[in-house]
């Protein structure tokens, strides 16, 4: 009942937010405050609070303010100390020693202590299977231990090149709410709707019919409490109802404008637009499960041929997708790792992108067997170049984008019919049914190689793991686990740089293109946003904001 009172009452706030507010007569002098609610609106919704299981890119954003981790990004990209009051690293590489900041409280009160982080780090070292998202963050660990109620090592088999950041992903849930699942099943079947952390906001209400979610700011933070007293998500059927709502005023931030949008937003009269350059890649997936992957993998079979990829990607106009698509707020993508990261050091400049092409993508097509019927599209062997194109119903710029592959695609004598799918079920079609020809998606890259590297791993290819692809390849395989422990960072950049060669030229991915951050906030409401690429609506920034006086 009390989660029904909560919304209710939510919902008369945003009414009355919308109308504007009661003649200041209406209202006895001794009314309290109203609290600074601060209202989100985004496309999507969690699909899961449960860090062990959770894919969707609204999920981290809930994980980034409901819970903390030993180490943090900050905004100019270095790594800072977050639970951790301070690390350091044996001579050997091999021990790192973390002291945690005292007096951190969880959100029910109870207090913080390494034994409960130690919990958590060992729960993701002896169960991959069940922890399927943290898994590729802890390999190389061995062991975590309190050695005090403030102090925790984690102890490696090798020295681990890139340990900040791997700890900033390794979220600290509450040990009680996980620790009576036994099987991984069970695990990811927990949805974990009600998170206790110690994050800078608490949860409040999580309404997956009404798609609203409240967070009311935690007192008790240890970096001290944000400036406003709750947030509100609300999440829009489509993106005309969301830009709307924010130039009316119904909404106060958006962290996702849509490309075709940002121009007019920006004209918008009390609202800035933000554009930075992102972390962010564009897609296209090709269907490269392994044969003998359970269940056997439901795609046309033309795509296990190495000239069909390469006419595919030779029939993509990218530049164009990017001056129509994204309006021109982003760049033609190349390779799975985004110029941005490290400032251009992970970036392979050295790779060739396939030129666009249509007579070049025939070409390929006729002498690779590939004749054209009557209808226009190709066969060979009885193999018609008849595909699914699909992508999820939750973008605004993929339809159009998939629109305009399949018209230069039937150009080449390749017939594909564009789908949208609900998120949820287009990463079971992916991961792990393997059932679907072609898929335009999108990562969102961590700070570091690793995460988007990893996901190309044999290893990922199981139901819960990161690859949606089913791309194997045991040289990369190999040369990934290498990378993890090269400490020199120009031993690791040459073997990052021969990762994403291999992937360009077995293409499970055509990266399209590489998109700007594009997000606004109403100024006339609220102000101190941090502009960085970690994105005006990360908690570090929505700690700082403040309502406009």
């Amino acid at each position: 009942m009390r989660k029904l009172t909560l919304l209710a009452l939510l919902l008369a706030a945003l009414m009355l937010n919308a109308c504007g507010s009661a003649p200041a007569t209406s209202a006895p002098a001794e009314a309290p405050a109203e609290p600074v609610s601060l209202r989100v609106g985004w496309m999507g919704f969690p699909d899961t609070l449960n860090p062990a299981y959770a894919f969707l890119t609204e999920s981290y954003t809930m994980f980034d303010l409901v819970y903390s981790t030993l180490m943090t990004e900050s905004q100019d990209g270095s790594y800072v100390g977050l639970l951790a009051e301070s690390r350091s690293v044996s001579e050997d590489g091999l021990t790192w020693t973390y002291k945690l900041r005292p007096n951190i409280q969880w959100h029910n009160g109870e207090a913080l202590n390494a034994e409960q982080v130690a919990w958590n780090i060992n729960a993701f070292i002896q169960n991959p299977d069940g922890w399927a998202t943290n898994s590729g963050y802890v390999i190389g660990f061995t062991e975590a231990r309190a050695t005090d109620s403030n102090t925790l090592e984690i102890e490696t088999e090798f020295p681990v090149s890139n340990m900040d950041y791997r700890v900033s992903f390794l979220y600290i849930v509450y040990p009680p709410d996980f620790e009576a699942f036994s099987t991984p099943e069970d695990l990811q079947n927990f949805t974990n709707f009600s998170p206790i952390g110690t994050g800078p906001f608490k949860m409040t209400v999580l309404d997956k019919d009404q798609r609203i979610i409240l967070l009311d700011t935690n007192p008790n933070y240890f970096e001290g409490p944000a400036k406003i007293d709750q947030l509100v998500y609300q999440t829009f059927d489509n993106t005309d109802a969301l830009v709307q709502a924010l130039k009316v005023g119904d909404i106060d931030l958006s962290g996702e404008i849509p490309d075709s949008a940002f121009a007019a937003v920006s004209g918008f009269e009390n609202v800035k637009a933000v554009s930075l350059p992102g972390r962010s890649l564009t897609e296209l997936i090709l269907n490269a499960a392994p044969e003998d992957h359970d269940p056997a993998p439901t795609r046309n079979p033309a795509l296990q041929d190495p000239q069909v990829r390469l006419a595919i990607a030779t029939a993509l106009h990218k530049q164009d997708l990017v001056d129509v698509v994204l309006q021109g707020n982003g760049v033609s993508g190349v390779s799975i790792i985004p110029p941005t990261l490290g400032g251009g050091y992970w970036y392979n400049k050295n790779i060739q992108d396939v030129a666009f092409n249509l007579e070049e993508a025939n070409r390929i097509l006729e002498e690779a067997g590939y004749a054209k019927g009557t209808d226009g599209i190709r066969e060979k062997d009885g193999i018609r170049l008849e595909m699914r194109l699909q992508y999820p119903s939750d973008q605004s710029n993929y339809p159009r984008a998939a629109d305009m592959m399949a018209n230069w695609l039937a150009e080449a004598g390749i017939k594909v019919t564009p789908e949208a799918v609900d998120p949820d079920s287009l990463v079971v079609a992916t991961n792990p049914n393997a059932d679907y020809d072609l898929v335009i998606w999108g990562w969102g890259s961590d700070p570091d190689p690793d995460f988007m590297l990893s996901v190309m791993t044999s290893e990922q290819y199981v139901e819960g793991g990161w690859s949606d692809s089913g791309y194997t390849n045991p040289a990369y395989d190999e040369l990934y686990l290498a990378q993890q422990q090269m400490i020199d960072p120009a031993e690791r950049q040459k073997a990052v740089w021969e990762m994403l060669e291999m992937v360009f030229n077995d293409r499970p991915y055509i990266v399209l293109w590489y998109g700007n951050i594009l997000q606004a906030y109403r100024t006339d409401k609220f102000t101190n946003f941090l502009e960085s690429p970690i994105g005006i609506d990360s908690f570090q920034s929505l700690l700082q904001v403040e309502a406009v006086p």
